[in-house]
């Protein structure tokens, strides 16, 4: 899981070659790459999709697929659709399916009534043991673009009520993760390669856990009933771990 990395630049490669590296590691393999937005700096144009989205990762997709969530600057001049296209995906909001998990996507840039009443139809239906939530503008967040008030006003009472595993999401450039009283983790992982943005405190949000502002990865690995998160810098250093069990 990544995102805001599409800027074709040194941090976008570096953190590309910390994910390949960890892919090649013992016991680790790569079922999907998940992005959380901001693919494609600074307009999602087309002509920048071979640059952003599919050299730097070349290696891993060639026995992975790309799932994509689209950011502001992927849709900032209506590329939005070609984006989606170019990657073989449907038009958000869509689910997709791994061993032991659910990932929805939706679109955060337009957060409105029909993407709940799917969520919710989605996580009312029976399902795997781990159901994650994917979009750009975060649930919460305590750095630049903060937590997005729509999401939290529709989105959120339905995370909750489902006690979904996991909330993924970009925008801040940076990575937090909090946890809230059901159990929900929410997770901004922004770090992709756009340049980073620092954490703040004293902001209303569920408990954090942690946050750093470095380039980095997500990598969330199932066993079983268990799922373990682990943040990873573009050196390799380990920024972060959490469990979660089902």
């Amino acid at each position: 899981m990544f995102g805001d990395f599409g800027t074709t630049g040194r941090a976008q490669h570096a953190v590309a070659r910390a994910m390949t590296k960890w892919a090649a590691a013992p016991g680790h393999r790569t079922d999907a790459l998940v992005t959380t937005g901001d693919n494609v700096y600074p307009d999602g144009a087309p002509a920048r999709f071979r640059r952003a989205l599919d050299a730097p990762y070349a290696g891993l997709r060639r026995s992975a697929p790309m799932w994509v969530t689209l950011g502001n600057h992927d849709v900032a001049d209506g590329h939005g659709r070609a984006q989606l296209g170019h990657l073989g995906l449907p038009s958000l909001p869509y689910s997709k399916r791994l061993p032991g998990a659910e990932l929805l996507f939706l679109d955060a840039n337009r957060v409105d009534g029909a993407q709940a009443r799917w969520l919710r139809a989605r996580l009312a239906a029976p399902g795997p043991p781990f159901r994650a939530v994917v979009f750009h503008q975060p649930a919460w967040s305590c750095s630049e673009h903060g937590s997005t008030a729509a999401v939290d006003r529709l989105w959120v009472p339905i995370f909750e009520r489902y006690r979904v595993a996991l909330v993924l999401n970009g925008h801040d450039h940076n990575y937090q993760r909090y946890t809230s009283r059901r159990g929900v983790t929410y997770v901004v992982t922004g770090g992709g390669g756009a340049a980073l943005y620092p954490v703040r405190d004293g902001c209303r949000t569920p408990a954090r856990a942690a946050a750093v502002s470095k380039h980095h990865f997500t990598a969330v690995q199932i066993t079983g009933g268990t799922l373990t998160l682990t943040a990873v810098a573009a050196t390799g250093a380990v920024l972060d771990r959490a469990v979660i069990r089902r």
